[in-house]
């Protein structure tokens, strides 16, 4: 993690996806997260799992920025690091980039 704090300038990338094997799942996602951690802009990602539903997941990635943000999505189409997650998930339910409209 970066020590870029949370501002109204970040951008944050939500995906809740289905997945058909949760381990085989699990160990894509962690090579996932370990590879995107040194894209340019990166500040965190929240690896969610739903309590009820364990083939559902949602990730929450910020950027510093909606540029860095695009410039990922760009990349991880092409970063065979990132073909084992994406193979793993069966569906996607929501992807978007959203910016922080208020806070508490």
């Amino acid at each position: 993690m970066t020590d870029i704090a949370m501002t109204d300038t970040t951008i944050f990338e939500i995906a809740v996806c289905t997945i058909a094997d949760e381990p085989e799942a699990e160990k894509a996602r962690k090579a996932a997260m370990e590879t995107v951690r040194h894209y340019p802009g990166f500040i965190s990602w929240q690896a969610l799992t739903a309590n009820d539903r364990p083939e559902q997941i949602a990730d929450i990635v910020e950027w510093a920025n909606r540029e860095a943000a695009d410039a990922a999505a760009e990349r991880v189409r092409t970063d065979p690091a990132f073909a084992p997650y994406m193979a793993a998930i069966a569906s996607i339910l929501l992807m978007r980039h959203f910016h922080t409209s208020h806070s508490l």
